[in-house]
């Protein structure tokens, strides 16, 4: 276990096993969003509200002997409850669709990054290059997870816009390093309660839900 700071706030960082690896990771979207029709005309009052979006997750493992299953049952101790958070990633997206050719960063010198929005102003790009990213690409800032919304390119200088889901949870520091690599985010348990069920044949199998921590 690492303890890891984040803005304010202080997490206890649990390593995830490595095998087995998930037999399923069903990836959630989740927004803030009110609606509100007019009982009489039907039109629609929506009301989206800033920062309230984040990601869910839940963990699928495949059926797994006793010697398999003890890291992960351990692992499940270790984050004791909903106190610890862990890292989690799409399977899919070890690499971007879109070229991700230069060494990107964060630029905040000429950005302001905000909490809460969906801009990212980063620079470090190969210069002059059409869809650097495409939408639905996927990048980590941090210990965050990013979804880009639409195709980006770079401009002469290396520079790029990014609109993204979810939003921008803490202003990140100007340098900080944009991976597309294998991106991941941090999450944690739904609940205290983790459960372990095993059957007639003595293998175990285990369903975790998580959340993204904030």
């Amino acid at each position: 276990m690492t303890t890891i700071t984040i803005g304010s706030n202080t997490y206890n960082l649990v390593a995830m096993p490595t095998a087995p690896a998930p037999s399923d990771i069903e990836l959630g979207f989740n927004d803030a969003t009110a609606v509100n029709p007019s009982p009489f005309t039907r039109q629609e009052q929506v009301q989206q509200w800033p920062g309230g979006d984040f990601w869910d997750a839940t963990i699928t493992l495949p059926p797994m002997t006793r010697a398999l299953a003890w890291p992960w049952e351990g692992f499940l101790a270790e984050l004791r409850g909903r106190s610890g958070v862990f890292q989690l990633g799409d399977p899919r997206a070890k690499h971007p669709l879109g070229s991700g050719l230069g060494v990107p960063v964060i630029n905040t010198s000429t950005g302001p990054n905000l909490p809460m929005t969906n801009a990212l102003v980063t620079r470090g790009w190969r210069p002059s290059t059409a869809r650097i990213l495409v939408r639905g690409d996927q990048f980590q800032v941090g210990y965050r997870l990013y979804r880009v919304c639409e195709d980006a390119s770079s401009d002469s200088g290396g520079n790029a816009t990014l609109t993204i889901w979810p939003s921008i949870r803490e202003t990140p520091a100007d340098g900080a390093a944009l991976s597309t690599s294998a991106p991941r985010g941090l999450f944690r348990l739904q609940q205290n309660r983790r459960t372990i069920q095993s059957s007639l044949t003595r293998l175990t199998t285990l369903s975790l839900p998580c959340v993204e921590a904030r």
